[in-house]
C-alpha cells in the first residue's frame, strides 16, 4: 500500500469529523458541487473518484436516487465507512484502487471529487487525470471538482492558512493540533492555483470550463466534454 492510501485508512475513523472541524463550510461547498450536476433524468452512471466515507456519493443518491454510482479509493477503511454510510442503496459500485493509475474504463454522464484530487504529485500528472477523465466521461458528461486549491500570491496562501486555523480554533481543536494538521497538509497536499485547473481542463479538451464556488483555500470547479 502506497505512503498516502496508509494515510487515509489510519485517518479514516476520524475522517468526517475532522472534515467538519478543519474545512470552512464544507457542507455548502458540497452541495455546490451537487447542484452543478446539469442534468434531469434520473438513471445517471456517475463515478466518484477518492470517494472517501461516501458524503458526496450520499447527496448524488439522495438527488438522483436512481443513479448508479462507482465509488473508487486507494483506502480500504475508507470504503468500509462508505459502504455503512450508504447501506441504504443498492446501486453503488466500490473499487479499490489508485485512481492516478487504475484505468477508468467505463462512459459516464458525471465524474465528481472532492478533497482528493490536490495528492496528484505534478501539472503533468494533474493534466493526465484530467486526460483520462474527458476520456470516460459520454459526451455532454460533466466533471466537477470540490477541492483544495492554492493561492496566487503569497499573502492570499498565508490568509488562507489563517482563515483555517481560525476556524479551527473556533470549533475547539487545540494549537498542537492545528499545527500538526498544517504540517500533514504540507506533507500530502500538492495544489496548483484555480488558474492553473482551469488552464489545464482546456488543455486536456473540456468546455464551458467554469468556477461555481470558492471561499478562500477551497474551490468547486469543473467543464464539460462536448
Amino acid at each position: 500500500m502506497s505512503k498516502l492510501g496508509q494515510h487515509f485508512d489510519n485517518e479514516a475513523e476520524n475522517f468526517d469529523d475532522n472534515v467538519y472541524k478543519n474545512i470552512p463550510r464544507y457542507d455548502e461547498m458540497i452541495d455546490a458541487l451537487i447542484k452543478a450536476i446539469p442534468f434531469d433524468k434520473e438513471d445517471l452512471r456517475i463515478l466518484d473518484l477518492g470517494c472517501g466515507t461516501g458524503n458526496i456519493t450520499k447527496k448524488v443518491l439522495e438527488r438522483y436516487p436512481k443513479a448508479h454510482v462507482t465509488c473508487l479509493d486507494l483506502s480500504k477503511n475508507m470504503l468500509e465507512l462508505a459502504k455503512e454510510k450508504l447501506s441504504g442503496y443498492d446501486s453503488i459500485e466500490y473499487v479499490l484502487g489508485d485512481f492516478t493509475i487504475i484505468d477508468i474504463i467505463d462512459n459516464y454522464d458525471a465524474i465528481i471529487s472532492s478533497l482528493a484530487l490536490h495528492h496528484i504529485p505534478s501539472d503533468d500528472a494533474k493534466l493526465e487525470m484530467y486526460k483520462h477523465i474527458y476520456a470516460a466521461l459520454n459526451n455532454g458528461g460533466v466533471f466537477y471538482n470540490a477541492d483544495v486549491i492554492k493561492a496566487a500570491s503569497k499573502y492570499n496562501e498565508e490568509l488562507n492558512q489563517k482563515v483555517f486555523d481560525e476556524f479551527m480554533k473556533d470549533n475547539g481543536v487545540s494549537s498542537q493540533d492545528i499545527s500538526e494538521h498544517r504540517h500533514k497538509r504540507h506533507v500530502n497536499d500538492i495544489p496548483i492555483t484555480l488558474t492553473k485547473h482551469l488552464n489545464l481542463l482546456e488543455e486536456a479538451g473540456f468546455e464551458d470550463i467554469d468556477v461555481i464556488w470558492k471561499y478562500y483555500g477551497n474551490a468547486v470547479y469543473g467543464a464539460t466534454k462536448r
